[in-house]
């Protein structure tokens, strides 16, 4: 057997997640949330799309990602100061639309985003939200 630092691989469908535990380099650990979850706004399978948070590290881990996130540029992709993209297509607005109603039914709260932007492209905010990780969408 090769030595190496993981022994599996899971294939999670595109619903990637980070566990964030008391001892992690949190400023490591966030810097890489923020550009795995909008980086490509959610559209490659290697997007990052939920964190599960140590109740020790949850307040300040989110309140810093709140205060973070209105000031990622949104935009033309091509343009190198922009982080956020338009989504594929209007299907993905619909369902990105779909999907926070249905959070918000499962008592789901949206901290941040959950709005299409106005203009041409497909471009949404992106989202922060706090659901209990036993709903069904989740």
């Amino acid at each position: 057997m090769h030595a190496r630092f993981g022994r599996t691989i899971l294939e999670l469908g595109g619903n990637n997640a980070t566990i964030v535990m008391p001892d992690a380099d949190l400023e490591l650990v966030f810097q890489g949330s923020i550009f795995a979850a909008v980086g490509t706004c959610g559209q490659r399978c290697t997007s990052l799309r939920r964190i599960l948070l140590h109740e020790s590290v949850y307040d300040a881990f989110v309140e810093r990602m709140v205060k973070t996130y209105p000031r990622l540029k949104i935009g033309n992709p091509f343009e190198k100061e922009t982080l956020v993209g338009p989504l594929h297509s209007k299907q993905s607005v619909d369902n990105y639309m779909k999907g926070l109603e249905e959070i918000k039914k499962q008592g789901g709260k949206i901290l941040y985003g959950g709005k299409k932007i106005d203009g041409p492209g497909n471009y949404v905010e992106p989202t922060i939200v706090a659901i209990d990780h036993n709903k069904p969408i989740v």
